[in-house]
């Protein structure tokens, strides 16, 4: 699939998501738009119920002369509460919300809305928002006299809405983020498979171009071999037979390392573990080396300051990873391989660095290093030998030998990596 392909079909997916997302804030905003609605007319309801049971009392109740004559009460609010029962009016109140079924706290109260003087009802505290709410009914079918509302507040609306809500809420953003979360999970997964195909393709393509030369030589030697003028002369027939020895071991050598990946992999390797001074070996490797640097017109250094080198390891996977960490230090030389070796002690471990100034790895590629098959591109897949194997033996041995690897690099600047393994005596 083309990348432009896979851009577009993740576009299109994530545009999709945060579509769900707006449908889910826009559904939530429109419950708690429905709530308060169905919760307003509920009020209103009950405020015109109450009011409306007021009235048919006051009428049944208006032969009582004694009731009547207070009506003509001269001060203003002695004659609004002689006008309207405001014991029976809690009482209706009460009853009219628990018929309801709203059990939140509220305070009401019989109010102006011209001066906003309130006379009767609990809301002292809450006069300001009282008067300037939205739930009351006028209460001019009982006093004539001026304008009048009987009018509640509710504290806790606010907080009552979103408790109601909040379990759809919940249930709402938990499946949002199973949504979200597998598309995530969708999405690298992909991404991580397609860069394994791509790695594993570059491997057989790596492979199959590293197997043809081999061959190649072998084959053509075996021709030479054939010829009479060949055969005849023994000095001819060496050499030739030395041609297919040498590349012979080189095609075994190949085969072994893509055969240790599924060793690695499993973990069935066993370490044979002796006592050993990691500098003597070190040393050797330098040694060994030297010849490949001085053909290439390099160089290697080596400062091995570490006071305790003493190591109880496998020898063997030792030597093998510091070899796979010069050979790669030699191989990503931008002119001349120029390699500086260093060893130190921290916390009861032995460090050796390997430094150099090759090409670097890019920040996009260096945690990816130390994967199976990965290999970082110059351009060609066939401009550096080798299967991308290297650094994942090394990270693999040095975690089982009781250690770590890191690295730090920059492009054209160089790299450092360094191999941390337990000092004998320290960690077993």
């Amino acid at each position: 699939m083309k990348k432009s392909t896979i851009a577009l079909l993740i576009f299109i997916t994530s545009l999709s998501v945060a579509g769900i997302v707006f449908i889910q804030v826009y559904w939530v905003r429109n419950a708690i738009q429905l709530q308060e609605a169905q919760f307003d007319n509920k009020v209103q309801l009950i405020l015109k119920s109450v009011v409306n049971r007021l009235f048919d009392e006051r009428f049944d109740a208006s032969a009582d002369t004694a009731y009547c004559r207070n009506l003509h009460c001269d001060h203003r609010t002695l004659e609004v509460l002689t006008t309207i029962d405001t014991r029976r009016l809690d009482s209706l109140l009460y009853e009219e919300f628990g018929s309801m079924k709203i059990s939140e706290t509220y305070v009401w109260g019989v109010y102006s809305p011209n001066n906003g003087i309130v006379f009767a009802g609990d809301g002292g505290k809450f006069h300001d928002e009282l008067v300037a709410g939205h739930h009351n009914v006028s209460m001019s079918c009982l006093y004539q006299s001026e304008e009048l509302l009987l009018g509640v507040y509710f504290p806790e609306q606010g907080s009552m809405l979103w408790v109601n809500i909040l379990p759809y809420l919940l249930l709402s953003l938990l499946l949002l983020g199973v949504v979200i979360y597998a598309f995530s999970f969708v999405i690298f997964s992909f991404l991580r498979q397609k860069r394994l195909s791509e790695m594993k393709n570059d491997f057989v393509n790596n492979m199959t171009h590293e197997f043809k030369t081999p061959i190649a030589t072998i084959s053509l030697a075996s021709e030479m071999l054939l010829k009479s003028e060949v055969s005849e002369s023994p000095a001819k027939s060496k050499k030739y037979a030395q041609i297919i020895y040498h590349e012979n071991q080189r095609l075994q050598q190949q085969v072994d390392q893509v055969l240790q990946i599924a060793v690695l992999e499993k973990g069935s390797f066993s370490l044979n573990k002796t006592e050993f001074n990691a500098h003597d070996a070190i040393k050797t490797c330098i040694r060994n080396f030297e010849i490949t640097i001085r053909d290439k017109g390099g160089f290697i250094s080596s400062k091995l300051k570490a006071e305790h080198s003493i190591l109880f390891n496998d020898i063997h996977h030792f030597v093998n990873m510091f070899n796979n960490l010069l050979d790669n230090a030699s191989k990503y030389s931008i002119i001349y391989p120029e390699i500086q070796i260093l060893t130190k002690n921290i916390d009861g471990m032995f460090i050796v660095e390997v430094h150099d100034k090759g090409i670097g790895i890019g920040k996009e590629d260096l945690k990816y290093v130390f994967r199976k098959l990965y290999r970082v591109h110059t351009g060609n897949v066939h401009d550096v030998k080798g299967f991308g194997l290297g650094l994942f033996y090394v990270k693999t041995m040095a975690e089982a030998m009781g250690g770590s690897v890191n690295v730090r690099s920059e492009l054209k600047s160089g790299s450092v990596f360094e191999i941390h393994l337990p000092l004998h005596g320290e960690i077993r």
